[in-house]
């Protein structure tokens, strides 16, 4: 897959076309860390945006006692580090390598450069950061719940299709191109029970994922999920 199919596949940059995704792909470095590396650390300056490539990175933050919890992974596909390219202000969390991991970086300086050019990454940029804040808000709303994977998948889905599902043939299409790296990181779980959850709704027949295209087949059969 070459540097600009895979930009197609990440949501921030999903919608542009690939004359707008060409100069995007020439300003990112690429670079390999190995298990347990550190990316950046709780504090340090926020200069850049991260998109994993291939591994898994995990989100940690430092507790007044020294200790580390992680509060997040990322996967293929999933973008971290934006909230510091956008405002320039120290890192709220640290990053670390889970495993052999390929991270492209994208500069603040180059990020800013390439917006004033192209706005559209602007809206697509806004569109993240809300859909994060939303659902941090409510899973902060409900922490003291133990909510499984899939049951946390199903309110997410629920969410958008009342927001933005467009009813086609008696199912719920949502006009959102959708990577399950970037779901993963709404919901709160490591991709690969983001990865499961998505694989038995598809089984059970209540949803068809294909590529970055969501339909919601059977809403009845998710809203007595979510309220299950």
């Amino acid at each position: 897959m070459t540097g600009i199919q895979f930009l197609h596949n990440v949501s921030l940059f999903a919608n542009l076309p690939v004359s707008e995704l060409e100069p995007i792909a020439e300003r990112m470095v690429s670079r390999r860390y190995r298990p347990d590396e550190t990316v950046f650390t709780q504090g340090s300056p926020g200069n850049s945006l991260f998109i994993v490539k291939s591994g898994r990175v995990a989100i940690v933050v430092t507790d007044p006692d020294g200790g580390e919890q992680t509060v997040a992974e990322c996967g293929p596909g999933q973008v971290f580090g934006e909230f510091g390219l956008l405002d320039g202000l120290p890192r709220s969390a640290g990053a670390v390598a889970s495993e052999t991991s390929e991270l492209l970086s994208l500069s603040r300086p180059d990020f800013f450069i390439h917006l004033e050019r192209h706005p559209n990454v602007a809206v697509n940029l806004l569109v993240l950061l809300s859909r994060r804040l939303r659902f941090t808000m409510q899973q902060a709303e409900s922490e003291h719940k133990l909510v499984s994977p899939l049951t946390r998948l199903v309110q997410l889905l629920m969410e958008f299709a009342d927001r933005y599902g467009e009813s086609e043939d008696g199912m719920l299409r949502l006009p959102l191109r959708l990577t399950v790296g970037e779901v993963a990181g709404m919901m709160g779980c490591p991709r690969a029970e983001a990865e499961a959850a998505v694989r038995t709704l598809c089984e059970k027949g209540l949803v068809e994922w294909r590529g970055l295209q969501l339909t919601l087949r059977d809403v009845d059969g998710l809203r007595t999920l979510a309220t299950a």
